[in-house]
């Protein structure tokens, strides 16, 4: 992810629905890419999402010297090869290295040792090529600059993406509103199946009374057969509240959760009185300040910003000193810097940042996180947090809720089993 911001949510401005983050989905995110299709169809998750193969391509064109990648229409692994081998702006030595950190890839996850950051595992990689490739990859994947990320996680993100199928390696970017891409339709799933989904509604305590699961929602109690707590990780000990926090089963959990660094992602939209045109709806940008900048025109509507020709959303992916500027300061910096990428952009009708301060945790090695599923009898526990496959990322979050599911599942069948019943409670 770009962004993995703790929840898609929309905060609208001037009747334009501003998601929160920006998020793109990897080909490899398979759990991810399922649960899309389950509530929308398999038919339907093709009109969501604008997939292009691998691409690295600059903001306001590509001037001499800078970077270019896009991955061939090729089979893999020649699909990357290919691409390295014909990217823009670096030398035949700095491709050719990037060729043989590809191929590495497929070795390297179990060799790379718990402590190491992804600056040390690619310090005999050419300073551009590295600060081409992998330092823009990282920040969208750990959200985490490459001299404090694990370069264990990376190496579980490249392998997913660069070995496999060509498609794996695809940016999937949303088309849509990313509450309409998913929450919005898995909720519609849920209620057509006789569920009940409840928003704005806050969880401050979770007890086992009897055989079942109390939670206290403001002045009220609701019981239930069992729950999954599904929020970030610094909101897991005022959700679970003092009573359980005291219980043995939650105490690993919450001492990890509460040795966790949080970093920052920050989107600017800017408002363009005329059309901006993109070569692809995700470019690169310097970062300075911004990482990356998103094609977000769709959102403008017919009757909404009329002033608006086109939308930028501008992605900062990690934290840093930006994060000190006031609203106002930080969206010119932005503008600064897509006028001097790009000095034909047309006037700005409108500016505004969404600032999330504890977006993800920070992922940094030899993390202590805690395991997802069962955490006692009745409770579980997912989060993208949880996963010990992917970081902070929407697949490490869909692995997580299906594993808690099926957890509890699991135990549902043993309980009827028990009970000498063929129904789960």
């Amino acid at each position: 992810d770009v962004a993995a911001a703790d929840a898609a949510g929309r905060d609208p401005h001037d009747g334009i629905a501003l998601d929160n983050g920006q998020h793109v989905v990897v080909g490899a995110y398979r759990q991810t890419l399922a649960l899309l299709a389950t509530v929308h169809g398999t038919a339907g998750v093709g009109a969501l999402f604008h997939r292009l193969p691998l691409t690295l391509r600059p903001f306001g064109g590509r001037r001499p010297g800078e970077f270019e990648l896009a991955a061939w229409n090729a089979p893999a692994p020649l699909h990357l090869a290919g691409g390295v081998l014909s990217a823009q702006g670096l030398n035949w030595r700095e491709r050719l290295a990037l060729i043989a950190d590809v191929r590495r890839l497929a070795r390297m996850e179990s060799r790379v040792a718990p402590g190491e950051t992804v600056a040390q595992c690619f310090a005999r990689t050419p300073r551009r090529a590295f600060a081409a490739v992998w330092e823009p990859l990282c920040l969208a994947t750990l959200n985490t600059v490459p001299e404090r990320a694990s370069a264990r996680m990376f190496a579980h993100v490249l392998r997913a993406a660069f070995t496999g199928a060509a498609r794996h390696s695809d940016f999937l970017i949303p088309a849509v509103d990313l509450s309409a891409c998913f929450p919005d339709a898995a909720a519609q799933f849920i209620a057509k199946r006789g569920g009940v989904v409840r928003s704005g509604v806050t969880v401050r305590a979770i007890e086992r009374t009897g055989d079942a699961i109390a939670l206290s929602i403001g002045t009220d109690v609701a019981t239930f057969a069992a729950a999954i707590v599904a929020v970030g990780p610094h909101q897991l000990a005022a959700t679970v509240g003092s009573a359980a926090a005291g219980e043995d089963a939650w105490r690993a959990p919450l001492a990890q959760v509460g040795a966790f660094a949080y970093e920052s992602i920050t989107t600017i939209y800017l408002g363009f009185t005329g059309r901006v045109a993109f070569s692809a709806p995700l470019l690169r940008l310097d970062d300075a300040p911004g990482h990356w900048a998103f094609d977000r025109s769709a959102a403008l509507g017919s009757g909404a910003a009329k002033s608006a020709k086109s939308l930028i959303a501008v992605v900062i992916s990690a934290g840093g000193p930006h994060d000190a500027l006031d609203h106002a300061t930080l969206a010119a910096r932005v503008e600064s810097q897509l006028r001097r990428l790009a000095p034909n952009l047309p006037a700005t009708s409108f500016s505004r940042v969404i600032a999330e301060r504890r977006a993800t945790y920070a992922c940094t090695p030899g993390l202590a996180r805690p395991a997802g599923g069962r955490i006692c009898r009745g409770v579980y526990l997912a989060g993208d947090y949880t996963d010990p496959v992917f970081p902070a990322t929407l697949e490490a979050a869909t692995r997580s809720g299906a594993a808690a599911a099926r957890a509890l599942i699991a135990d549902c069948a043993t309980v009827a089993a028990a009970r000498g019943s063929t129904r789960a409670p």
